[in-house]
């Protein structure tokens, strides 16, 4: 799948193996793509998705029809990836539906690299 592709996608679908069943879960979310990996954001509460991936961090995303495998990374500079995402977003979707304040406390980046 390419860039451009991957620019014009406006949500993809996050597909994880849940934490105490092994099934299955999706969900459908915004995501920006920059250097082979998927920026997601989550709340503070954490969203079952996202325990998932910590537990889990190998997952399969569907953008546009295709399928990608990809593998939850812990980010090591919470402040700076985030920035990193809003900026991201704000390209992608426009200023006017993704706020500066989402980089405020309660946000959390998520990284999904794209495996090949």
């Amino acid at each position: 799948m390419t860039d451009e592709a991957l620019a014009r996608t406006e949500e993809l679908e996050l597909q994880t193996r849940g934490r105490r069943t092994g099934r299955i879960h999706s969900v459908r979310l915004w995501f920006a793509h920059a250097d082979g990996v998927l920026w997601l954001r989550a709340d503070e509460r954490a969203p079952d998705w996202l325990r998932n991936l910590r537990e889990h961090p190998e997952c399969v995303v569907r953008i546009g029809g295709h399928d990608l495998r990809a593998r939850y990374e812990p980010v090591a500079d919470r402040h700076g990836a985030l920035r990193k995402l809003v900026e991201l977003w704000r390209a992608k979707y426009g200023a006017e539906w993704v706020e500066p304040w989402y980089v405020e406390k309660g946000r959390e980046p998520v990284l999904l690299r794209i495996v090949a």
